[in-house]
């Protein structure tokens, strides 16, 4: 291969390639031949996020200083500056996305790899405060080596202002949101960088607190295949989500309007437009041909694996339905979703259990039956629709919490129970939608709401009939008979008053009737949240802890 000519080409670290600098350029700096993604200058960034023309820099004023008086360290600054084009490590300031105004701050990696000293956290700081003030939301775009060795103690007490700052803005009910590039690492993930109310991360990007050279030489341990990359950071729980280039100005704008509701306005529907669902009459006469099922028939029913899980209906019912990832702590449970989505234009957060439609789907999604780290995903999001504003629609379907060694060593119990508290004071609306089975307390974790449905041939039991014959009978088999008894169907739970509406299934949910049902739910659940229009949170609240405290 001939040399460079670095006025046109420039080579791919990954693939080695030699490849077109313009055309690179115009697919938003990503290799076109293996999909590599360079680092991004920040003027670079700046136009692929914000109107043009609408970015208006703050703080570009404060000075620098050499706090520890490091020899050499003016000289660096200047050497810096000269190569990345920016007067430090961060540039913030105020934009608009696609009409909506937003404050973002994007880390330089030109800029002595981006790290934090004084200056940076006093910028990131004062651009988070200002933000507060004007109620606007915050994305930092992070990219960092770490904490700068030549500021020292001075460095690392950036990580707690900048902390601080969040922290408040948070407590004023307005988002921040945080995306992580190539590489993001050291303090600075250890502080701004994991602090999101929503983490994104770009593909591929080396996210850390210790580098892994630092990790292999010190400890001397083989590193896993992908090891502290994006894909990495949210199989294990810490990132909502990969975002890609040419989705990211999209992604931005669909936070700023999911993230902005206010208490009391739980409808608000888009204007001028009047759904309204009749089913048709090919399946209103399924409905009337179809007989009655007995409960163990219900049970047999609900278990099929073709059932229609959450995931055949949600698209029937909200648009723009966006996945977050991970607890937090541990790992991101495919057991259990949850995303942000849209009803008709009202914000809302749906959770859902979720089994699988095939061997392979079952067994990577644990045959729905969720983890620890599942059950806090959900608080976690629930909280965060709290926090919003926004209404939550819980999709159960479980035959219960996983009961083995690893979810034991993790707190299933403690995960469960912290749900129940939780949820049973959150200010915002809450409906529970039982569409499979309902088994025990690993279905409640998530069906703690203002009121609670169930689908016709849905069961919702203390635990499984095989369970509960074998418990009180000493004999599993007779698990047919214990399903009579146990008062499991949503016309036993409809008349115990345990359930407020019993969901039609026009013959039985199949594939030939999940837009009926969709419809049918969507209709409804728009006439739910109107309910709960112009309540405070806590009415919102204590109309759920009475609805519990009456059992």
């Amino acid at each position: 291969m001939g040399s460079v000519d670095t006025e046109t080409e420039i080579k791919c670290p990954k693939c080695k390639k030699v490849i077109n600098r313009d055309r690179a350029a115009k697919n938003k700096y990503v290799c076109y031949e293996c999909g590599y993604y360079f680092r991004v200058k920040t003027h670079n960034r700046i136009r692929m996020v914000a109107d043009r023309k609408s970015f208006r820099p703050w703080f570009e004023e404060i000075e620098e200083s050499n706090p520890l008086k490091y020899e050499g360290y003016e000289e660096k600054l200047s050497e810096a500056r000269e190569k990345s084009g920016v007067k430090e490590a961060v540039t913030v300031g105020e934009c608009e996305i696609y009409g909506e105004k937003a404050v973002i701050g994007i880390c330089e990696s030109k800029f002595m790899m981006g790290s934090m000293g004084h200056v940076v956290g006093e910028k990131v700081t004062q651009a988070i405060e200002k933000a507060t003030e004007l109620r606007l939301p915050v994305f930092l775009f992070c990219c960092s080596g770490g904490a700068r060795m030549q500021e020292g103690i001075v460095s690392l007490m950036q990580m707690a202002k900048t902390s601080a700052a969040i922290k408040r803005h948070g407590e004023a009910g307005l988002l921040y949101a945080t995306i992580l590039t190539d590489p993001t690492t050291g303090g600075v993930t250890a502080s701004f960088a994991m602090l999101g109310d929503v983490i994104m991360a770009e593909p591929g990007a080396l996210i850390g607190f210790a580098g892994p050279r630092v990790i292999k030489q010190t400890l001397g341990q083989r590193l896993p295949d992908g090891f502290q990359t994006a894909e990495f950071l949210q199989e294990h729980g810490f990132v909502d989500g990969i975002v890609r280039r040419e989705n990211l100005k999209k992604t931005l704008y669909f936070l700023i309007t999911t993230h902005r509701c206010s208490e009391g306005n739980y409808a608000d529907f888009k204007k001028n437009f009047d759904f309204h669902f009749e089913p048709t009459e090919i399946v209103k006469e399924r409905s009337i041909l179809t007989l009655p099922r007995t409960a163990w028939e219900k049970v047999k029913t609900v278990r099929r694996v073709d059932r229609p899980a959450a995931t055949d209906y949600i698209p029937y019912i909200f648009d723009y339905v966006v996945e977050a990832h991970g607890d937090r702590y541990y790992g991101d449970d495919k057991a259990l979703v949850g995303a942000v989505a849209f009803l008709d234009g009202q914000p809302v957060t749906v959770l859902a259990d979720v089994k699988g439609k095939d061997f392979a789907e079952c067994a990577r999604r644990n045959y729905g039956m969720p983890m620890p780290e599942g059950y806090r995903k959900a608080l976690r999001l629930m909280k965060q629709a709290e926090k919003f504003n926004r209404p939550i629609i819980s999709f159960v379907n479980t035959p219960g919490a996983f009961c083995g060694v690893e979810a034991e060593e993790r707190g299933q119990g403690e995960a469960i129970a912290r749900n129940l508290l939780e949820m049973s004071a959150l200010k915002v609306p809450v409906l529970c939608i039982l569409i499979g089975e309902g088994g025990s307390g690993g279905a409640l974790a998530t069906a703690v709401g203002n009121e609670v449905w169930m689908m016709e041939n849905a069961t919702y039991s203390i635990l499984s009939p095989e369970g509960f014959a074998s418990i009180l009978w000493k004999d599993a088999d007779r698990a047919r008979e214990a399903s009579e008894v146990m008062n499991i169907t949503s016309e036993d739970l409809k008349r115990l008053g345990v359930i407020e509406r019993i969901v039609p299934e026009y013959g039985g949910a199949d594939q030939s009737t999940v837009e009926a049902i969709g419809g049918y739910l969507k209709e409804h659940i728009k006439e739910f949240l109107q309910k709960y229009t112009g309540m405070t949170g806590e009415q919102i609240a204590e109309e759920r802890y009475e609805r519990f405290r009456k059992y």
